[in-house]
């Protein structure tokens, strides 16, 4: 009981209060809590209910001898700050990591009893590879067009583009950032996104909380630890070799340094215009304008301490941005439950999970595990057509 409330960072009093224990006459609230993670009484089933929500584990936890031992989810790339400053959004993190690693291992296991075919790029890069020669191996894997990402109208669907060019690869993109409701929200300070590098299922998970016009960056960012083999999580700008040559091989994918050399360096000097010439860059190439700048860092066209203040700066308004957004989401409608939980899913995601409930190899109890829902939403998430039916 005290390891499942210590992994969902609550202390003894927000848990009492999550579980709706009251105070009494004879003892308060948190008391309560404490004699049953004693063993001083026991608890009864449905409190053991309760907990399994409000912990976000499995009731089965609870009747094991000791807790279970965690599962390695790979490498933590991110700074030290953003490890250890948000001990609740860490803890969140963590426990949407395990609920990502099952469903793979459940997608996995199903794709090996199909006996699919292995993908030959998956750990076939070392960070020996030129940047350049890496960028395009996935550029061309992919058959990713930048001219077609251009094209698209807007952010969104130029991440729609790359995201059905790497859905058509076997590489499945989840847009995740709680787990479950808006509560337990997990900011993009703690993490922008992470991987789970496999051979048959590869994983990539992207928090949607980041402004849509990071997405891309973080998803190729994220492509390049699975050319390379390497599961785990990533932050903004990590300082590791690993993570400063996967943002190397996204931001040429994106935006390659032949176009960046082009640009003269003395257009971008004083801050309010390197922010004005980077704004146009981005809007025209369809990247968020920290990215941007980022690449035209690496290129040697803005110095450390330019890039760092822009940064900055361009960080403030995405989370000014985002707090208006959220603002105006609580007070308008917008689509129903199924319709955004399948766009943060995925369409890959979905359909082999359909196909692998269609031959049974998955039952509804397994498939709920997979696409984060209850069973009773299993098959009106994966049957659109029938749910408009029922209606």
């Amino acid at each position: 009981l005290i390891w499942a409330r210590e992994n969902a960072a609550l202390s003894i009093d927000e848990a009492a209060r999550k579980l709706n224990m009251r105070d009494s006459k004879a003892r308060a609230a948190n008391e309560k809590l404490q004699l049953l993670e004693r063993g001083e009484v026991e608890p009864t089933q449905a409190q053991l209910h309760k907990m399994s929500k409000a912990y976000f584990q499995p009731l089965l936890v609870f009747y094991l001898e000791k807790p279970p031992i965690d599962v390695d989810w790979g490498a933590d790339f991110r700074t030290t700050r953003q490890r250890t400053s948000d001990h609740k959004g860490n803890a969140r993190l963590k426990l949407l990591m395990r609920n990502v690693k099952v469903a793979q291992g459940l997608i996995r296991d199903a794709m090996e009893e199909d006996d699919v075919e292995a993908l030959p790029f998956v750990s076939s890069a070392t960070t020996s590879m030129s940047v350049k020669a890496l960028a395009q191996d996935i550029s061309q894997t992919l058959t990713f067009e930048i001219e077609a990402f251009r094209r698209a109208k807007t952010y969104s669907k130029a991440f729609a583009y790359l995201r059905a060019r790497l859905e058509a690869n076997r590489i499945f993109v989840l847009l995740l950032s709680d787990l479950g409701s808006h509560h337990t929200t997990i900011p993009v300070d703690v993490f922008r996104g992470f991987a789970f590098a496999d051979e048959l299922a590869p994983f990539i998970v992207i928090n949607r909380k980041d402004a849509i016009s990071a997405w891309s960056f973080t998803a190729l960012h994220e492509v390049a630890h699975l050319w390379l083999g390497s599961s785990g999580v990533s932050g903004q700008w990590g300082v590791t070799h690993m993570e400063s040559f996967c943002n190397q091989v996204a931001a040429e994918v994106l935006f390659p340094s032949q176009e960046r050399q082009a640009i003269a360096k003395d257009v971008i000097h004083e801050t309010d215009d390197a922010t004005k010439v980077i704004g146009s860059i981005a809007e025209d190439k369809r990247l968020s304008r920290a990215m941007v700048a980022y690449s035209l860092f690496l290129s040697g066209k803005i110095d450390e301490e330019t890039w760092r203040r822009l940064n900055l700066n361009f960080e403030m308004d995405r989370m000014a941005e985002a707090k208006d957004n959220a603002e105006s989401k609580s007070s308008s409608g917008g689509p129903s439950y199924y319709v955004v939980r399948r766009h943060h899913l995925g369409n890959a995601l979905l359909e082999v999970t359909k196909q692998f409930v269609d031959t049974g190899q998955l039952q509804p109890t397994k498939a709920a595990l997979v696409l984060g829902v209850k069973p009773l939403n299993v098959h009106p998430l994966l049957y659109p057509e029938l749910a408009a039916e029922r209606s």
